[in-house]
C-alpha cells in the first residue's frame, strides 16, 4: 500500500483546490531499524543515532490501516516548526491533538487513494514540481552554498573587476546651449537665480542641444575623463564636451551656475546638479556581495550543466512547427504594461523557471555590489 506525503497533503486538506498529492511506500518500524539512519533534526549533523535512540524513534505511536505513525515521525514534524509554534506542544494534550491530526490526515489520504485522486493530472503535476524542487534543493542548494566559495576566488574576482570597486569622482550637470555669447549672457543672469526646476524650464525653452533639451538639459553623471556613469547613463548618450566637463568641475558648490562657456562654436550655461565623491571599496567591503554573485553563477552553471547532460542522455524532441498551433486566450487591454494587475510571473512554474536561489539567511543580497548575473 502507498501513503501520501504528510507535508503536501496537509496543505491539501486545508485547500480543496490543492487536491491530494504525493504518495510514498509504507515504511515499517523494522525497516527503519534495518536502514542506515541519517542524521535527524534531533541528532548532530553527520552523527548516526544510537541503537537506543533508533528504537525509541521507531516505536509505533498510532496505526491507520497498514500505515504506522512512529514517535520519530511525530517528533520530526513538531521539531520542523518554528520555535514559537513548538512551545504549544510542551503540554501532552497538545501532542495528543497533533497525533490525532496526523491520524485524520492518514484517513483522508487512504480515502483519496481509494478514489484515485492521486491520478488527477493536476495532482500529478504538483507532485512532479515538488519532486523537481526537492532534487534541486538536495543536489545543488545544499551542495553549493555561499560558504563554499573560496576566499581566493573572491580576491581574484576583486582584482579582475577593479573598476567596479574603485569609482572616481563624478559630477552631474545640466546645461543650456545657445548660438551667441550675448544670448548666453542674458540667460546666465536668469539661470544663476533659478533652482533646478526653473533651470530645466529654461533649457526646454532656449537650448539648441536636441540630445538634452527634452530632459531639461540634463547631462547625467560623468567623470573628469568624460566617462559616463554606466549605471545611470544610457549607452546611446553622446559624450560630454570637454569644455563642459572642465567648467563643471570648476564649480565649487552644488546648484552653482557657470558663466557662458564656448562649446564648438556655440555657448553653454552650466548648472551643477549632483556631486558624487570618489569611492574605493576594499576586498573586505566588497567580499560579501562578490561571494553572493559567485555563488549564484556557480549554482546556475552546475544546474545548467546537469540539465545539459540530461538532454544528451534522454534526447528530448520538439516539433517546433506546432508552436503556431498553440492558441492563447485574448489579453485584456493594457496587459503587459508596467503596473497592470497580474504582470508578475505566473505562480505556476514551468520547467526550472522557479528554481532561482534565494540568498541564504545571514548573507546580504547583491544590492549595492556587483550586479548578479541574470
Amino acid at each position: 500500500m502507498k501513503r501520501f506525503a504528510l507535508p503536501v497533503l496537509a496543505s491539501c486538506v486545508l485547500s480543496l483546490a490543492g487536491a491530494l498529492t504525493l504518495t510514498r511506500p509504507t515504511v515499517s518500524a523494522q525497516d527503519r531499524l534495518d536502514a542506515t539512519q541519517p542524521a535527524t533534526p534531533m541528532a548532530d549533523a553527520g552523527v548516526p543515532l544510537s541503537a537506543e535512540e533508533q528504537t525509541r524513534r521507531a516505536a509505533v505511536l498510532a496505526r491507520v490501516g497498514d500505515v504506522s505513525i512512529t514517535v520519530g515521525e511525530v517528533e520530526d514534524s513538531i521539531n520542523g516548526q518554528s520555535p514559537f509554534l513548538r512551545t504549544r506542544y510542551r503540554e501532552p494534550a497538545k501532542r495528543v491533538e497533533f497525533v490525532d491530526n496526523m491520524i485524520r490526515f492518514e484517513l483522508l489520504a487512504h480515502e483519496a487513494a481509494k478514489r484515485h485522486y492521486d491520478r488527477d493530472p493536476e495532482v500529478v503535476r504538483t507532485v512532479q514540481q515538488n519532486a523537481v524542487q526537492a532534487l534541486v534543493r538536495k543536489e545543488f542548494d545544499e551542495r553549493i552554498t555561499v560558504d563554499t566559495i573560496p576566499q581566493a576566488d573572491v580576491e581574484a574576482y576583486y582584482d579582475a573587476h577593479a573598476a567596479e570597486f574603485h569609482r572616481p569622482e563624478m559630477r552631474r550637470a545640466s546645461h543650456i546651449l545657445v548660438a551667441t555669447r550675448e544670448e548666453a549672457e542674458a540667460i546666465a543672469r536668469e539661470a544663476a537665480e533659478a533652482d533646478v526646476r526653473a533651470f530645466r524650464d529654461l533649457a526646454r525653452e532656449h537650448s539648441l542641444d536636441v540630445e538634452t533639451k527634452l530632459r531639461g538639459g540634463d547631462l547625467r553623471y560623468f567623470t573628469r575623463e568624460r566617462q559616463a556613469d554606466p549605471a545611470n547613463t544610457p549607452s546611446q548618450d553622446a559624450e560630454v564636451e570637454q569644455a563642459i566637463v572642465t567648467a563643471t568641475f570648476a564649480l565649487a558648490e552644488l546648484g552653482s551656475t557657470s558663466p557662458p562657456v564656448a562649446v564648438a562654436g556655440k555657448w553653454s550655461i552650466i548648472k551643477l546638479t549632483g556631486l558624487r565623491p570618489a569611492e574605493t571599496r576594499t576586498v573586505a567591503d566588497a567580499g560579501p556581495s562578490i561571494r553572493m554573485r559567485l555563488w549564484r553563477e556557480r549554482r546556475q552553471k552546475a544546474l545548467d550543466d546537469f540539465v545539459l547532460a540530461l538532454r544528451a542522455r534522454l534526447h528530448p524532441v520538439v516539433n517546433t512547427a506546432l508552436v503556431d498551433a498553440i492558441h492563447l486566450d485574448p489579453l485584456p487591454s493594457g496587459a503587459g504594461l508596467p503596473g497592470f494587475p497580474g504582470d508578475e510571473p505566473s505562480s505556476a512554474p514551468s520547467g526550472l523557471d522557479k528554481l532561482a536561489p534565494r540568498p541564504p539567511a545571514g548573507h546580504p543580497s547583491p544590492a549595492g555590489g556587483p550586479t548578479p548575473a541574470p
